[in-house]
């Protein structure tokens, strides 16, 4: 509707016929996603065949996943972008979509157990489970942050004689943009703060003081997946944000679309 041609989204694959092009080829996968993720929740509310419940949830997690990966692999066929890796975007996006992904599906039960009254022991390992899946995408999502950072802060070169970019130049440049520049606050305290560090604390509080926190436990888990959420947000304004910054051009981005560039 924005781009006053509603009918082509719509009906996207009479209009997108360039079947090479990541933007066509996410458009069938998300297209493709919506009626599996109704179907599924179709399915779980009304208590219909836990049985094609489970099928459809294993052919959904591929394709949801697929979801969250063609998204890098979109951005970083730019080629021109430094902060746009075709090496380490789509696996970051993939970890952060089933992060986000967890976090989504467990601030959704807590809201369900609270407001619908339901037996905390009939649902006790929901939460367990989840912390486990959380801890373990968090822990990778560091690493991929780390090697991704160490790797445009070692400014690989343009390879001329293939024609294609590992990274262009300048990526140095990118490193210092996200890390210490205009996107800093919004790097360390936005994704590493809220985003990371403090649901990996809440989540060994969890697991750790169970016993303790029983009484807060919904509280905990509610501001630990609202800050994975709020962080996994901040991670895609970043990048997006530090796609304004081009290889080889060697002057300072616009910085009108940033709010907090320190």
């Amino acid at each position: 509707f924005h781009l006053g041609k509603p009918e082509r989204g719509m009906l996207f694959p009479f209009f997108f016929t360039n079947y090479k092009s990541w933007m066509v080829i996410g458009g069938w996968s998300v297209g493709l996603a919506v009626p599996i993720v109704a179907g599924y929740a179709a399915l779980w509310f009304f208590r219909i065949n836990q049985a094609l419940r489970r099928l459809l949830g294993v052919v959904g997690v591929p394709l949801l996943g697929f979801v969250s990966f063609y998204t890098g692999l979109l951005l970083s066929g730019a080629k021109f972008v430094p902060l746009w890796s075709q090496q380490y975007l789509p696996t970051l996006f993939l970890n952060s979509g089933v992060l986000t992904g967890m976090a989504g599906a467990g601030l959704m039960f807590v809201f369900f157990r609270v407001f619908l009254s339901t037996s905390p022991k009939e649902t006790n390992g929901v939460l367990e489970v989840l912390s486990y899946g959380i801890l373990a995408a968090i822990l990778v999502e560091l690493l991929e942050i780390n090697l991704f950072m160490r790797y445009l802060a070692s400014n690989p070169a343009k390879l001329d004689a293939s024609g294609q970019f590992v990274v262009p130049n300048g990526s140095v440049m990118a490193y210092e943009y996200v890390t210490q520049g205009a996107l800093a606050n919004w790097f360390w305290w936005g994704i590493i703060g809220v985003g990371l560090s403090l649901p990996l604390l809440l989540t060994f509080v969890e697991m750790f003081f169970r016993k303790i926190i029983r009484l807060f436990e919904n509280l905990v888990a509610t501001v630990k997946f609202a800050s994975i959420l709020t962080g996994g947000t901040i991670l895609r304004f970043v990048i997006v944000w530090g796609g304004d910054l081009k290889a080889p051009l060697n002057f300072p981005p616009a910085l009108f679309q940033i709010p907090i560039t320190g």
